[in-house]
C-alpha cells in the first residue's frame, strides 16, 4: 500500500511544481505585454502580416504589403488569428501573446526533462533559471516565432529522449513527430533537422542501432505529412509554388550558405551566448569545474544526452552563415539544466562551495551593484530625459548586487539563486513601466502615423522611401504602401498625373533637390531620425 501512495504524492508534488512554474512564467512574460507599441524590423510585420488575414478572413496565405511573405510558415499567425478572434482584433496584445504562451510551454518543457533525467527539484531550478535568463525573457516578451519553436521543439525532444532512454510507452514516440510536424509549421524545416541531428546523434555516439527501432519512423513520416503536409501543398497551390520555392531556396539554402543580412563570423556566438545567458552566466565556469573530471561523467548515456544536445544547436548554427542570438535559443534548456543541476547539488551539500564559485559570484554581484549605482549617474550626465526611467531599472540592480555577495560570503546557494531570480523578475516590471514607455517615444510611428491618416484623404496613394519595415503599414491601416527605392523612382513619379504623398526620413529627403522644402506637410521626430510626408502634385507628363 506504501508504493501507491509514494507514487501519487510525487505525480501531486510535481503537478503542484509545474502549475507554479505555469504562474511564475505567465506573469513573467503576460505582465505588461500590450503596453507598447511595435517596434521595427519584425514585430510591426507580423501584425501587419495578421491584420491583412484577419480583416479579409483569409488563414492560408501570408502577405506583407501586398507581397508574398515566405519567410516563416503559418502557425504564429494561426495563434494570433485565434487570439484576435477571442479578443477582438489584432493588437499589440493578441500579436505578442504567442511568443509569451511559447514562453511559458518553454520553461515546461524544461522542468519536465529535468524533472525525468535528473530531479524534479533540479528541474525546478533549471526552469526558473531559463525563464529568467536575459535572451528568454526578451523573446517571450516580443512578437517572434523564436519561442514558440523552442517549446515545440523542447516538447520533441522530451518525448523522443523518453523513448531513447525507456522511461515512458513506446507510443509516446509518436508525440515526437506531432511536435516536429508543429514546430515545422512555426519555424520551417529546422523543426525537422535538429530534433534530427540530436536524436541520431545520440544512437550514432552510443553505437545502439535497436534504438533505431524505437522511433517507429515509418508512423512518424505519416503523422508528419498529415499534421504539416496539408498547409504546405495548399499555399504552394495558391500561389502556383512561388511560395515553396522562395522559403526552401531563399529562406534555407541561400540563408544557410549565403549570409541573407546577417553574416558574422564563425566565433560570433561565443561573443553573444555568454550576454544571452545572464545573469547565470557567472555559475557557468564554477560549475565545469566542480564535475571535473568530465570525462568519467559522461560515460553515462543520459549525462551525453545533453552536451550532445548543446553542440549539435551550437555547431550546427555557427557553420552557418546567418548568424543571429536568438537562433541558439534551442540550445538554452541544456545550459539551463545544467546550471539547475549544479545550484541543486550546491543547496545539497554534494559540490563544495569552493573559492572560485565564491570569488565569481562575488565579483558579479559586486559589479551589478556597482552598475546600479553609476547608472543614474551616467545618465543625469549625459541623458537626463532618461533619468527616472534609468534609476527605477538601477535601483533593483543596487539592491540585488549587495544583497547577492551578502548571501555568497554567508555560505547560502539557495537564497544566491533566489536573489539572481528576483533580480530578473524586478527589473521585467520597472523596464515595463518605466524604461519601455521612455524608449517608445525612439521606436514607435504611432505618433506620425496617426498624423498621416489625417491629412492624406482617403484613397490618395501614399509611398514611402527606401523603408521595408511595414510598421506605417499596420499604423496607418493600409494593406499597401509602395516603396520607392530610390531618386530615379521619385523622378518617375513626379511625372504621373495623379497626387499623392510621400513617407521619406529627413536625411534622405536633404539628397533629393526634387523635392522641395516646402512640399513637407507634416514632421515627427523620432529617436534619431526625422520623418516627413511630402506632398506630391499631380504633373503632366
Amino acid at each position: 500500500m506504501s508504493r501507491p501512495k509514494s507514487i501519487n504524492s510525487k505525480l501531486y508534488s510535481s503537478l503542484r511544481s509545474c502549475l507554479y512554474l505555469i504562474g511564475f512564467a505567465s506573469g513573467l512574460f503576460l505582465f505588461g505585454l500590450g503596453s507598447r507599441d511595435f517596434w521595427a524590423p519584425v514585430e510591426p510585420r507580423y501584425a501587419e502580416i495578421a491584420r491583412v488575414m484577419f480583416l479579409k478572413g483569409q488563414w492560408l496565405v501570408p502577405t506583407v504589403n501586398g507581397d508574398l511573405y515566405t519567410d516563416k510558415p503559418i502557425f504564429y499567425f494561426w495563434l494570433v488569428l485565434l487570439g484576435a478572434k477571442l479578443f477582438g482584433g489584432v493588437t499589440e496584445w493578441t500579436v505578442r501573446l504567442p511568443a509569451a504562451f511559447g514562453g511559458v510551454g518553454f520553461v515546461v518543457t524544461t522542468f519536465l526533462i529535468g524533472r525525468d533525467f535528473f530531479s524534479a527539484r533540479s528541474g525546478f531550478m533549471a526552469a526558473v533559471v531559463l525563464a529568467t535568463s536575459m535572451r528568454v525573457l526578451w523573446e517571450a516578451r516580443w512578437a517572434h516565432v523564436d519561442t514558440v519553436f523552442c517549446a515545440l521543439f523542447g516538447f520533441a525532444l522530451y518525448f523522443g529522449a523518453r523513448a531513447l532512454f525507456g522511461k515512458g510507452r513506446p507510443s509516446e514516440i509518436l508525440l515526437v513527430y506531432l511536435f516536429v510536424a508543429l514546430a515545422t509549421l512555426t519555424k520551417g524545416l529546422i523543426g525537422v533537422v535538429l530534433p534530427g541531428l540530436i536524436l541520431g546523434g545520440f544512437i550514432l555516439v552510443r553505437r545502439d542501432w535497436s534504438l533505431i527501432a524505437r522511433l517507429k519512423l515509418h508512423w512518424g513520416a505519416l503523422i508528419f505529412f498529415i499534421v504539416a503536409g496539408p498547409w504546405f501543398y495548399v499555399v504552394s497551390q495558391l500561389t502556383h509554388g512561388r511560395w515553396l520555392a522562395d522559403f526552401i531556396y531563399i529562406h534555407h539554402i541561400q540563408r544557410y550558405t549565403a549570409g541573407a543580412g546577417h553574416r558574422q563570423p564563425s566565433y560570433y556566438y561565443l561573443t553573444t551566448l555568454p550576454l544571452d545567458f545572464l545573469p547565470w552566466t557567472i555559475f557557468t565556469i564554477p560549475a565545469l569545474l566542480a564535475y571535473r573530471p568530465l570525462r568519467s561523467r559522461l560515460a553515462d548515456p543520459v549525462v551525453q544526452f545533453f552536451p550532445l544536445w548543446f553542440s549539435t544547436v551550437f555547431l550546427f548554427f555557427s557553420l552557418s552563415d546567418t548568424k543571429r542570438d536568438l537562433y541558439l535559443l534551442p540550445l538554452f534548456p541544456s545550459i539551463a539544466l545544467f546550471i539547475g543541476v549544479y545550484l541543486d547539488d550546491l543547496i545539497r551539500g554534494r559540490v563544495a562551495q569552493d573559492l572560485l564559485y565564491k570569488w565569481s559570484a562575488s565579483c558579479s554581484f559586486g559589479l551589478i551593484a556597482v552598475a546600479g549605482l553609476c547608472a543614474p549617474v551616467t545618465a543625469w550626465f549625459y541623458y537626463r530625459d532618461a533619468w527616472t526611467a534609468v534609476v527605477s531599472v538601477s535601483i533593483p540592480l543596487l539592491i540585488a548586487g549587495v544583497v547577492g555577495v551578502v548571501y555568497v560570503c554567508r555560505s547560502r546557494p539557495l537564497n544566491v539563486a533566489a536573489v539572481t531570480a528576483a533580480l530578473m523578475v524586478v527589473t521585467v516590471i520597472c523596464t515595463s513601466i518605466w524604461l519601455m514607455p521612455y524608449l517608445e517615444g525612439f521606436k514607435s510611428p504611432r505618433w506620425f502615423s496617426n498624423q498621416v491618416r489625417k491629412v492624406v484623404p482617403p484613397g490618395t496613394p501614399v509611398y514611402i522611401y527606401a523603408d521595408t519595415m511595414n510598421d506605417f503599414n499596420y499604423y496607418m491601416g493600409r494593406e499597401i504602401i509602395p516603396v520607392v527605392p530610390n531618386a530615379s523612382a521619385v523622378d518617375r513619379l513626379l511625372k504621373t498625373k495623379q497626387d499623392s504623398y510621400l513617407i521619406i526620413k529627413d536625411r534622405d529627403h536633404t539628397r533629393l533637390p526634387q523635392l522641395p522644402r516646402e512640399w513637407v506637410v507634416t514632421s515627427e521626430a523620432n529617436g534619431n531620425a526625422v520623418w516627413h510626408l511630402v506632398q506630391l502634385r499631380g504633373r503632366s507628363s
